[in-house]
């Protein structure tokens, strides 16, 4: 009886040995994994240059604290946050630095065609599409962080 019993405890460590040796090889696996890129979209609706400086200030800081290669940077501006996107812009030095850092400069097209603003309106490089509000939301939905400075 002792000997059953013995060999039945024996019997049921090895199966959870076998049976946890997968699970410990997983978490291996996901220890060595690079850690995720961090994924931040800015919202600017505001037409006041502090605003925008506020929003590239803390976009270029996180890129630099974080490094340039661990983060995708987007800053979405709709309603009458679009001027700062213009030309004519007051922060123009400020996009131009953003835009060689590789942060992304987005125009809500909705906005464009209410205020009847063209793309030729905006200061080069900035990226239109057809919706601010849409940009933001599918953002979120794959995983990215929302910053409204």
């Amino acid at each position: 009886m002792r000997k059953i019993i013995a060999v039945t405890v024996l019997t049921a460590a090895a199966v959870l040995g076998i049976a946890s040796a997968p699970a410990a090889l997983a978490d291996q696996s996901a220890a060595t994994k690079p850690a995720k890129k961090y994924q931040l979209v800015f919202h600017v609706s505001e037409n006041r240059p502090e605003q925008w400086r506020v929003a590239l200030n803390n976009a270029l800081s996180f890129q630099r604290n974080v490094g340039k290669e661990n983060v995708d940077l987007e800053i979405v501006a709709n309603g009458p946050g679009l001027n700062m996107l213009k030309s004519d812009s007051k922060v123009a030095d400020g996009i131009a630095q953003a835009l060689d850092r590789n942060i992304d400069l987005v125009a809500c097209g909705e906005t464009m065609k209410a205020a009847k603003v063209d793309k030729e309106d905006l200061l080069g490089g900035v990226r239109v599409v057809p919706g601010g509000l849409i940009e933001i939301v599918d953002r979120q939905r794959s995983g990215w962080t929302y910053i409204r400075p």
